[in-house]
């Protein structure tokens, strides 16, 4: 039986709070929809009963009560989060993750993920790859046209989006054919707003601007709201809370002094330098380690650091970005650097590759790193976990395809248990 949009809702925002304790905090883990009267957790009786209030004075305006979005808060607001409950909305309007406000026809049909990579594969994974009508250049190259020693789960979950129209690249995106795609919303990438309001503005369609932030899993909420796929994304959510769990339920007993700092070496945006390091990555803390840069780095991407930053920081555990070859900073480059010669973990021979992000964050191969950081950084306490297994049925769980991360593994060079 299909779930109302309130329980919905509710679970998606109870696995939410469930996963924080799991991982570095978000500034708002609640849906920003306009209907959302009481500025809780989901949209509900309560929301009307909170509308009512205002209308007889007796509760404070808030900035999600007017429902309709039309500038006044009135029973017609009422009548739309009644519609929104019942999921018979005609129109959405919401806050994406580039704080724009977006007004969207409902339901949506035909879709156009325009931005990085990350907003295609969750159309993937929410089940709503056949809404898709065009694709851009990136997933045309990285998930398509690469050869089959490239590792791309999209290319075998979605086989049949190959041929799909080009439409331009993700900062650049071509407005012609967008258009001629006819499609109900479009997905940019959120550090890009200005592109957005570009397509917005040349063709009239609605621009939600969205980025995979690991396991915040704002992206799979707003995306799977928009595409009438409010189920598929709270089994997902409630699915990568529960392996979280199986982790952090060993991890979360391990004393500070005993969990070995990590460095992470970022190859990303075309710079590869042992000097280049990410900021958050949850895999890290859920499996039981210290994140020597999570600090000195304020957001989610990479910056430069000195050399002397990183002897200071003296990690026990190097991690570099990237785990196929052909390496831009290889294992035997960062253990033969002379600079590096009294870090722990160079004296210890303990660098290691690891997947990290690539073209944007998979939460999925996010998921299943967090069982490889926990073998690879805590071996007695998970000697008897089988992490491939683990890892084909997480990317089972999230692309409906057996065996991926075993295929990830014979591509690549990372390290791999005998089994």
């Amino acid at each position: 039986m299909k779930k109302s949009r309130t329980a919905v809702l509710m679970m998606l925002l109870a696995s939410s709070m469930l996963l924080t304790a799991a991982s570095p905090p978000a500034q708002d883990r609640s849906l920003k929809v306009f209907g959302n009267a009481n500025m809780d957790v989901a949209i509900d009786e309560e929301d009307i009963e909170y509308v009512q209030g205002i209308i007889a004075d007796t509760n404070e305006e808030t900035d999600l009560a007017d429902a309709n979005y039309d500038g006044r808060i009135d029973e017609e607001d009422i009548a739309q989060i009644e519609l929104i409950i019942a999921g018979e909305e005609t129109k959405l309007t919401l806050i994406d993750m580039a704080n724009r406000t977006v007004t969207i026809s409902m339901p949506v049909e035909r879709v156009v993920p325009a931005g990085l990579k990350d907003d295609f594969r969750t159309l993937i994974q929410l089940g709503a790859a056949d809404k898709i009508v065009g694709i851009n250049n990136y997933v045309k190259e990285y998930a398509y046209e690469k050869p089959a020693t490239y590792w791309a789960p999209e290319r075998d979950a979605a086989p049949e989006l190959a041929g799909l129209p080009d439409v331009g690249g993700y900062t650049n995106p071509n407005m012609e054919i967008i258009a001629s795609l006819k499609p109900d919303v479009v997905f940019e990438y959120a550090p890009i707003p200005d592109v957005a309001d570009a397509i917005q503005d040349k063709i009239g369609v609605p621009v939600v601007c969205v980025q995979s932030l690991q396991f915040d899993f704002d992206m799979l909420r707003i995306m799977g709201l928009i595409t009438g796929t409010e189920e598929r994304a709270e089994e997902l959510i409630s699915y990568a809370d529960e392996k979280i769990e199986e982790i952090t339920t060993i991890t979360s007993e391990i004393p500070e002094s005993d969990r070995p700092r990590v460095y992470g070496i970022s190859g990303t945006q075309g710079v590869a330098l042992v000097t280049k390091t990410w900021g958050r990555y949850d895999p890290i803390n859920i499996a039981g380690g210290i994140n020597v840069a999570e600090e000195f780095v304020t957001s989610s991407g990479s910056v430069m650091v000195s050399k002397e930053q990183i002897l200071d920081w003296n990690p026990d555990i190097i991690l570099i970005h990237g785990i196929s070859p052909p390496h831009a900073i290889s294992i035997e480059d960062v253990l033969s650097d002379p600079d590096l010669q009294t870090v722990n973990a160079v004296k210890n021979r303990n660098v290691q590759y690891a997947k990290y992000g690539a073209i944007g964050l998979d939460p999925a191969t996010c998921l299943a790193e967090c069982y490889y950081f926990a073998k690879l950084f805590h071996p007695d306490l998970f000697d008897d976990l089988d992490e491939e297994e683990i890892g084909d049925e997480i990317l089972e769980k999230f692309y409906g395809v057996e065996g991926l991360y075993t295929n990830m593994l014979d591509l690549s060079d990372r390290y791999r248990w005998e089994t």
